[in-house]
């Protein structure tokens, strides 16, 4: 008889999880951890003082022997981003997995921001995983190693794109299935096609 509860209960539990599970993929995760990294950075970025710069002439001396200078803002640097990225995957320990609960949509959430409990986390489910969500610091880790580069090229820009997580996560990675960015079509002053 205990057998039977236990099986009984064992089913029911598998039963009300299963559906929970099914609705996201390994590549899901995947998406979302690259769109967390993305955030992430831009949230370090727009921390520093865009007027704070830093010396990238490597101490060169010109002909004469005077210094040659060249300073780039501090968040735009190799040495301020290597830093961001070699720290970002850390953070992956804030976030869990959920899936809302009126669409099943599957989510990174964020626990905390700004000290406070994430407003969102009463709208959805959390989705408990047999690695208590340490894949998500391997994932991070996979991406920055496989996509180092492109993610320096897109945050040493002059200007940030408005939409990097499309860019880096969807068009350069493909880890995501976004759509790409459309650049606005510039219409003829005429009138019929």
């Amino acid at each position: 008889m205990r057998n039977t509860s236990t099986l009984l209960i064992a089913s029911i539990l598998v039963a009300l999880c299963l559906p929970a599970l099914a609705k996201f993929t390994t590549q899901d995760v995947k998406c979302h951890v690259c769109k967390a990294v993305v955030s992430e950075i831009e949230e370090e970025v727009a921390k520093v003082d865009p007027k704070k710069k830093i010396d990238v002439s490597g101490f060169r001396l010109d002909a004469n022997g005077n210094s040659v200078g060249k300073s780039v803002p501090m968040a735009k640097s190799e040495l301020f981003l290597s830093e961001v990225l070699e720290k970002v995957c850390d953070k992956m320990d804030d976030y869990l997995r959920a899936t809302y609960k009126k669409t099943g949509k599957f989510t990174l959430l964020k626990i905390m921001i700004d000290g406070k409990m994430n407003p969102e986390s009463s709208e959805v489910d959390f989705v408990q995983d047999d690695d208590l969500n340490k894949s998500l610091g391997h994932y991070c880790l996979e991406f920055i190693e496989n996509y180092e580069d492109i993610v320096m090229k897109y945050f040493k820009e002059e200007t940030l794109n408005e939409h990097l997580d499309i860019k880096i996560c969807s068009e350069e990675s493909e880890y995501c299935n976004d759509a790409p960015i459309q650049e606005d079509y510039e219409f003829d002053d005429k009138d019929e096609l």
